[in-house]
């Protein structure tokens, strides 16, 4: 993926959560500003580095993080330690990572060499989590809120589904012809991906609820049912996925919880 003043490195962490690994976001032309760093390896850092040179950066000057899960901050410190850079935070999770120089709330907007960024605060997979706005050339920096292939989990108890749809829903708003996710393929149809998203986690929901109807009433055998054809290592995943949607019911009064077990409330 190249477009104008906008590069990627892929960090070495590829997994079931992590796709092909982590992208990170190298733009502009001669200070560098870099969006996540997902391991704090030599080879990671070295890989950013070189990647750098070849876009003819001569530093780097600032370090966002779309959220502080370890794929995608692991490797923050050990990039500022290096290159002295300026490392920002969500306000929301300021000192977690440590040694940051700077935070950001949903609507600021922060320069860069060659153009802008606006944080647009995306809470759900993460509460502190933020995409990063180009408007200039109406790109969508996405971090975990949006991935290249596949779906975002959302794990409680910091996992909000609730935030979560919100959080898809206020993309609308926004004039975008590109999506740059944490993980996988850049996206070029993004009005598509991101309703396919909110028409996934409704399909979900209905599919929780039919369960529910059904007498399949905790965590375990909804998600034994729903997710019976994703590999063993996301049965977990799924799990907590489940536990989301749940909440979100329970917030609603569609369901009732009595220890373990989840039921229909009455009035649904």
């Amino acid at each position: 993926m190249e477009t104008r003043r906008i590069h990627h490195f892929t960090a070495a962490n590829p997994g079931y959560m992590t796709l092909d690994g982590t992208n990170q976001y190298l733009l502009g032309e001669n200070e560098i500003t870099v969006i996540d760093v997902g391991l704090s390896s030599k080879e990671n850092i070295d890989g950013i580095l070189k990647q750098v040179g070849t876009v003819g950066g001569k530093k780097i000057e600032k370090i966002l993080l779309t959220h502080i899960h370890r794929d995608h901050s692991g490797g923050a410190l050990a990039l500022k330690k290096q290159t002295g850079a300026k490392l920002g935070i969500s306000r929301l999770r300021a000192g977690y990572v440590g040694s940051e120089d700077f935070t950001y709330d949903d609507g600021d907007e922060i320069p860069y060499d060659g153009g802008r960024l606006r944080v647009i605060h995306t809470p759900g997979h993460e509460s502190g989590h933020c995409c990063f706005y180009e408007p200039d050339q109406r790109i969508l920096f996405t971090g975990d809120h949006i991935l290249g292939r596949g779906t975002t989990v959302i794990p409680p108890p910091d996992g909000d589904m609730a935030l979560y749809l919100r959080s898809l829903e206020k993309l609308l708003a926004l004039k975008i012809r590109l999506l740059l996710p944490g993980h996988g393929p850049a996206i070029d149809a993004p009005y598509d991906k991101i309703n396919e998203y909110i028409e996934h986690r409704l399909m979900r929901e209905r599919e929780v609820m039919e369960c529910l109807r059904d007498g399949l009433d905790t965590i375990p055998t909804i998600a034994a049912r729903i997710y019976a054809e994703v590999p063993a290592p996301l049965q977990t995943v799924g799990r907590l996925s489940i536990e989301a949607h749940l909440l979100k019911l329970i917030q609603e009064k569609r369901v009732a919880k009595d220890g373990e077990r989840y039921r229909r409330s009455e009035a649904v």
